[in-house]
């Protein structure tokens, strides 16, 4: 269960990504924090699985909780900052064709 929660979510940035590159020609500024975000929110999710793995292996020995708690406050702040920062993408204004600013 764990894996589709995270790479379900994983699949579809890696779309999102690819929607973003696609776009870049008529909106460059959103889509270069689209890629950023996402790639961001991509790092985030490896981190989640990691987090699984070393979990497990803190059964077997101690020294992987502090290690799976490291990552669990990782994983938090890409999330965090890769979410900010396609929102700021969301609602940053468009450039009128002429406008040097």
């Amino acid at each position: 269960m764990f894996y589709a929660t995270v790479c379900i979510p994983m699949f579809v940035w890696v779309i999102g990504l690819i929607f973003a590159i696609v776009r870049w020609k008529q909106s460059p500024r959103k889509s270069i924090l689209v890629l950023i975000g996402l790639s961001i929110m991509l790092l985030g999710g490896l981190t989640d699985i990691a987090q699984n793995y070393f979990a497990a292996q803190a059964q077997l020995m101690m020294d992987y909780l502090t290690l799976a708690y490291i990552l669990s406050i990782a994983g938090v702040f890409f999330d965090t900052l890769g979410w900010v920062l396609c929102i700021i993408a969301i609602f940053i204004p468009d450039k009128k064709e002429g406008e040097t600013k």
